[in-house]
């Protein structure tokens, strides 16, 4: 008599992404790649935004073909939620309510599906701000969270110099303060979840301090491919080729790279491209009047996607002056290119940035930074060759963030979550390679560490 063996299935996975599109970065592209990354180790359901989601959705599949053991689930927003954004311009803490019943649909809708496909994990990805946990956590099936983010504040010594700035930050910061201790829905997400990861050591430490349990550190977002190739020396007479990118307001803190290339000594010349838009333009570019660096800077604004990738192929250095942001995407596309990155020495940019791809800024007060900010372009405009070595580690650093490797790093959650609920391999099987690529051993330790 013959023994037949079944064949382990792959897990059956749940993910509510509300934001969940090709093309695109930011929690668009989260949503996105976290998905497409999954379906290759397990079966996947995703719900997602209809409004937002189902055209793009819709239009890749048709160009580009399904892809094996990825479904997507469109729930719509209703009409109230629809009408609240609309006026989100005005009175933008309406949209956590939008978002809250949003989520709460996504939670019965959730159920039906279990009812009908027995999930055996269920995720909620975006949006990464712990604000909002979902309702995942309510189903009684294995529960990861995240990665989350939002924890992070702007650094209270830095003065705000316009407007109502300084007033809207200190409000986020004490509305932080007080939502991460004393909100019931984020406590019992993170009690109920088998495993919460977070998107930057900040969040991390928030996690565990705050809320009381361990977190694992787990970077959102990641790098489709490597397009850059290592720097060549250019002639020292040439103009050192800074790029800024992002949002003209007051976290992004270009005016603090704007006062430190003022500072500069005449023999270090330089370009500074900025790529973005936002309420502090004009003022940014009065104050670029003021310092009398405006012959140097070339705004360019808004521009596409592709338009502002091809920026890094002109620089030789990114400058990343964020006060308050969870990791920065332009970061991974600056290391994609090849192109070192100057940045402020916290959150994110803390985990991203090395000695061998960057230089840190430690983050003391505005006048320090400032003036630290200044030895560093003075640094990179008198040494190409730094600039080189530190191009070549750029590219390095970039293949630890290759979503491939994200991807293989959630599968290893995923198994670990399930093996720990008792889910036998000979039920079901994560297929993973046993060991990560050799450029991957140092994030592996970080996360370790958590």
């Amino acid at each position: 008599m013959t023994s037949s063996t079944a064949t382990p299935r792959r897990p059956r996975v749940l993910q509510v992404a509300y934001a969940c599109e090709p093309y695109y970065g930011s929690e668009q592209g989260v949503g996105w790649n976290w998905a497409k990354q999954a379906s290759r180790a397990c079966d996947i359901w995703v719900i997602c935004c209809a409004d937002d989601c189902r055209g793009v959705i819709e239009q890749y599949l048709a160009e580009n073909g399904e892809i094996p053991y990825l479904n997507f689930v469109f729930l719509p927003q209703s009409k109230i939620q629809r009408g609240i954004h609309k006026f989100s311009r005005w009175l933008p803490f309406l949209n956590y309510y939008a978002f809250k019943r949003w989520h709460y649909q996504a939670y019965q809708l959730a159920r039906k599906l279990h009812a009908d496909i027995d999930f055996d994990l269920v995720h909620h990805v975006n949006f990464i701000g712990y604000r909002e946990p979902g309702y995942l956590w309510k189903m009684g099936v294995p529960f990861v969270w995240g990665p989350i983010g939002g924890v992070q504040n702007c650094p209270w010594r830095f003065s705000l110099p316009w407007g109502g700035s300084r007033i809207k930050e200190t409000i986020r910061t004490i509305c932080n303060s007080i939502q991460l201790r004393t909100s019931l829905r984020v406590r019992r997400a993170a009690s109920r979840a088998s495993v919460r990861l977070t998107a930057n050591s900040t969040a991390k430490r928030y996690v565990e301090q705050v809320l009381g349990y361990p977190a694992f550190l787990m970077h959102e977002n990641g790098i489709e491919k490597i397009v850059g190739q290592k720097q060549h020396n250019r002639n020292f007479d040439e103009p050192l080729r800074l790029l800024w990118s992002g949002g003209l307001n007051f976290r992004k803190a270009l005016h603090l790279v704007l006062h430190a290339l003022s500072r500069l000594p005449s023999e270090s010349s330089y370009e500074l491209r900025v790529v973005g838009d936002g309420p502090l333009r004009q003022n940014l570019q009065k104050l670029a009047d003021e310092l009398g660096i405006a012959r140097n800077i070339e705004w360019l604004g808004r521009i596409p996607h592709e338009k502002a990738l091809e920026q890094y192929h002109w620089a030789d250095v990114f400058v990343f002056s964020s006060l308050r942001d969870t990791t920065g995407t332009v970061m991974l596309e600056a290391f994609a290119s090849g192109v070192p990155v100057i940045c402020l020495d916290h959150q994110g940019a803390h985990d991203f940035v090395t000695e061998e791809c960057g230089i840190r800024i430690p983050v003391t007060s505005p006048q320090t930074v400032i003036e630290t900010l200044t030895e560093a372009v003075v640094e990179c405009a008198r040494d190409r060759d730094l600039v080189r070595r530190k191009s070549e580690g750029a590219l390095e650093r970039a293949k630890v963030f290759l979503w491939d490797r994200q991807g293989e790093r959630m599968a290893r959650i995923y198994r670990q979550v399930l093996e720990k609920h008792c889910k036998s391999t000979d039920e079901i099987r994560i297929e993973i390679p046993d060991q990560l690529p050799e450029d991957s051993k140092e994030m592996v330790s970080l996360y370790a560490k958590s």
